[in-house]
């Protein structure tokens, strides 16, 4: 619960600096491009920051190149030396998607998470953005990702609430249906 306070108020200065230099869409798309490296399973870069076998130097050094090919605002960059100087850097992702949230709904927006089976086209994404937006009253961004065990269809999962229409789940129903249909005619599943 500490974690969460501690993340809620780095998030919450980060948003108050960007919305005071006007800069809360850039700061946002910076903040989503690091959110997104450090939660990368492949990347090495959470693990080098957080590492304790690392003297303060040497992680300062890995985020300082990492900072150089991002190209990011000063402000983030900055931000982002501060954590791992007050030794944070293992709270960074919990630190960005706070930032995240709290943008979001300074903007008046929600992001969502899509699952599908395959890619979505930009009209069938634009679609289902429209239909989730109608939905929950606010702009949504979605967030895709792919997983084929659903087999089609689109589980989203906005503001705590799931939309499942895959064909898993579908599929998982109706084999329910049928299995509690023939136990009440007295057959065998």
């Amino acid at each position: 619960m500490a974690d969460i306070t501690t993340a809620e108020r780095y998030a919450r200065a980060l948003v108050e600096l960007a919305a005071e230099e006007g800069a809360l869409e850039a700061t946002s798309s910076d903040v989503l491009r690091v959110y997104s490296l450090l939660t990368d399973r492949e990347s090495p870069l959470l693990p080098a920051l957080a590492h304790p076998g690392f003297s303060p130097e040497e992680r300062m050094a890995v985020l300082n190149e990492v900072l150089k090919l991002l190209n990011l605002r000063i402000t983030v960059a900055n931000f982002l030396r501060v954590v791992l100087e007050k030794g944070r850097a293992g709270m960074l992702p919990m630190v960005l998607d706070a930032y995240l949230r709290l943008a979001d709904a300074q903007a008046g927006r929600v992001r969502a998470k899509v699952t599908t089976a395959m890619p979505l086209s930009a009209a069938l994404k634009e679609s289902v953005r429209q239909a989730l937006s109608a939905s929950v009253g606010k702009d949504v961004i979605i967030t895709e990702r792919i997983d084929a065990s659903i087999l089609g269809g689109v589980i989203a999962e906005v503001e705590g609430r799931v939309f499942d229409g895959s064909v898993r789940s579908r599929l998982d129903a109706l084999r329910q249906e049928l299995l509690s249909a023939n136990l009440s005619l007295g057959g065998e599943a």
